[in-house]
């Protein structure tokens, strides 16, 4: 079968108690509200897809992750449909399709994806970012933004029991391609053709599916200063960072939500090309940044709070 790809991360969406709660989280993170009928919608000024969807789940329950959506070239929607008929996971309609447009499905392991077609605009924020213009003769410290302004999502990290399954299966049905791994515990996953981010989607060993963080670019390192800065003073005081990933080599902030798991600050990531070639590493995940322990793959960092 010819090769069709994802384009780059659309979205995500996640069930809670209380959708309130998640508003005031996501708002102060830097997301704007967006118009959707059955559920919280949230995102990037200028992105008019939405990136994250909160949906009210049962009360008293855990957060849940209910999908993952990618964007893909709307002239490639039947290749796919053609595709995950062949792997046995077919595109259907469940009750919730009206959430985003596009082809729905479930993975081998129960987990809902969306691929949704990409708009010229979305087109233009999903790209890789440039480094900053060189300045001057400027008061730079007078001139910044002191409130984040987060620009696109860049990723997702999905916790799987299946880690060397679930890699094989989401290269075969959307055309992701390993770009690291960080040996039996993570990898890193590119969509797109040409230059590209380092990754869009990644994996995490461990013992059952759930969402483990999300990634949003903001342009400069004084954007995840400010951001960590400002979600302190809103009362979200639990973080991880400032530093730098080797992976990927972005500078990073993470900061935790309501339900315990992690919302990320990122930038300067790496781009890679046609002509990047997959590795297998054992170095720590970060070059440096704040002292963790367990080391930051451990259960503190990354433990799997969603339901079995």
């Amino acid at each position: 079968m010819s090769a069709v790809r994802v384009h780059s991360l659309a979205g995500y969406g996640f069930e809670v108690p209380d959708v309130e709660v998640a508003r005031s989280f996501y708002s102060a993170f830097g997301l704007e509200s967006k118009h959707n009928g059955s559920a919280l919608a949230l995102g990037c000024a200028d992105v008019s897809a939405p990136s994250v969807l909160v949906l009210k789940g049962a009360a008293g329950t855990a957060k849940r992750l209910h999908h993952i959506s990618f964007f893909v070239e709307a002239a490639d929607l039947p290749r796919f449909e053609e595709r995950l008929h062949a792997l046995g996971t077919p595109a259907t309609t469940p009750d919730f399709a009206a959430l985003r447009p596009g082809l729905w499905f479930q993975d081998p392991w129960g987990t809902w994806f969306n691929l949704t077609p990409l708009t010229l605009g979305d087109r233009v924020r999903a790209q890789p970012n440039p480094s900053d213009p060189d300045r001057i003769d400027v008061h730079l410290w007078q001139d910044l933004p002191t409130r984040p302004v987060p620009k696109k999502l860049g990723h997702v990290l999905l916790f799987t029991p299946d880690f060397v399954k679930a890699e094989a299966y989401l290269s075969q049905a959307l055309g992701l391609r390993t770009s690291d791994r960080a040996l039996g515990k993570v990898s890193f996953m590119a969509g797109g053709e040409g230059v590209r981010d380092h990754h869009c989607f990644g994996l995490i060993n461990s013992t059952h599916r759930g969402f483990q963080h999300a990634s949003f670019y903001v342009d400069s390192i004084d954007q995840i200063g400010f951001g960590g800065w400002h979600m302190r003073e809103q009362g979200y005081e639990d973080q991880f960072g400032p530093g730098r990933h080797a992976l990927a080599s972005n500078l990073y902030l993470y900061v935790r939500d309501p339900w315990g798991s992690w919302v990320e600050y990122y930038s300067d990531m790496d781009k890679i090309s046609e002509a990047w070639v997959s590795r297998d590493w054992t170095q720590l995940p970060y070059i440096w940044g704040p002292k963790w322990s367990p080391e930051f793959w451990g259960h503190e960092m990354n433990a799997n709070l969603e339901p079995r």
